[in-house]
């Protein structure tokens, strides 16, 4: 079910997740298959029987991981992979129901101290399964940037795409602030780009700056040469209209030899996703901003409102974050 994607509202949001890159649900099938050939080759092989518990016992593990994620990052329960947690719980217990028996009647046949032994080790091994589990999908287990299911989030980016010194320009179409702004905006992205990878993020704080996002991320993303005189030519549109159709940007566009051709809605929304997602970790004030960061050394600087981004103050920032 999982696979086709037939669930519920709560299981969408957990099938967004990836272990290390990959779906969940290829693992899952995996591990019953392999699960259930061990139970049916149990009694022909030793290995099965011994191997059993352990993949049961690392299963235990990630699944409660799995679950302790859904009560407390997405806040939702899936009926099927709760199910499968619980399908999990059961196959331990009657395995360890089944075991049980014949352990105790070998301590009643005298040879208590040699099961015990056996035991102990049997049962340090399941420990060490069912923290490997625990370790495993804790580190493995992520929920990739909606961007990244469509577009690569580079894509977005201008200038030195590798490079730890980003810097973020946070604007809305219609603020006035950013509008006195832009020039210098504009001015102090071209200088940078050589030495850093610069970011153009919409921050919708005039609700008709949405008219403009989906515009604005074709031209990011397929313009990148002429942006910047592409991005001046949507801030003078921005100022007749604020309800643009393709026609009114095609015309706006025109003259800088470029052709407007839209991206498709999932790409859209993921991206608008991902500038709403920098805006909470940039902790922008306002707009206008221009933040400043090193991802390597975690060094961050922002400036913020019309008087204090400036070409001069943005260059001066970006030296200072770097070091250089």
């Amino acid at each position: 079910m999982s696979w086709l994607g037939i669930c519920t509202d709560g299981c969408e949001e957990t099938h967004l997740y990836r272990l290390f890159g990959f779906p969940l649900s290829p693992f899952g099938v995996g591990f019953f298959t392999l699960c259930g050939l061990a139970f049916l080759t149990r009694n022909r092989f030793r290995f099965s029987g011994f191997l059993i518990p352990v993949l049961l016992s690392g299963a235990l593990g990630s699944e409660f991981v799995l679950v302790w994620i859904q009560k407390y990052v997405i806040g939702k329960w899936c009926p099927l992979c709760v199910g499968i947690a619980l399908a999990v719980v059961a196959a331990c217990v009657l395995i360890a129901l089944e075991r049980l028996p014949g352990i105790a009647s070998r301590i009643r046949g005298g040879e208590r101290n040699l099961v015990m032994k056996r035991l102990a080790g049997k049962m340090v091994l399941i420990l060490i399964a069912f923290l490997a589990g625990i370790g495993i999908s804790s580190k493995g287990l992520t929920k990739p940037d909606a961007f990244a299911a469509g577009l690569p989030v580079n894509s977005l980016a201008f200038g030195d795409t590798e490079s730890s010194l980003e810097v973020y320009f946070v604007t809305d179409w219609f603020c006035p602030a950013c509008r006195a702004a832009e020039p210098e905006i504009l001015k102090g992205a071209g200088k940078v780009m050589g030495q850093a990878k610069v970011i153009f993020v919409d921050y919708p704080i005039h609700p008709e700056t949405l008219n403009y996002i989906p515009f604005n991320l074709s031209f990011i993303v397929r313009e990148k040469e002429k942006y910047l005189r592409i991005r001046e030519a949507l801030a003078t549109l921005a100022r007749k209209t604020k309800e643009p159709t393709p026609e009114d940007v095609q015309a706006a566009v025109s003259p800088l030899g470029v052709k407007y051709v839209p991206l498709n809605y999932a790409d859209v929304l993921a991206g608008m996703q991902y500038f709403s997602t920098l805006v909470t970790k940039l902790k922008v004030p306002g707009t206008p901003s221009v933040v400043v960061q090193d991802s390597r050394s975690g060094k961050t600087k922002t400036l913020f409102g019309r008087t204090g981004i400036t070409s001069d103050a943005i260059l001066k920032t970006v030296a200072e974050v770097s070091g250089k």
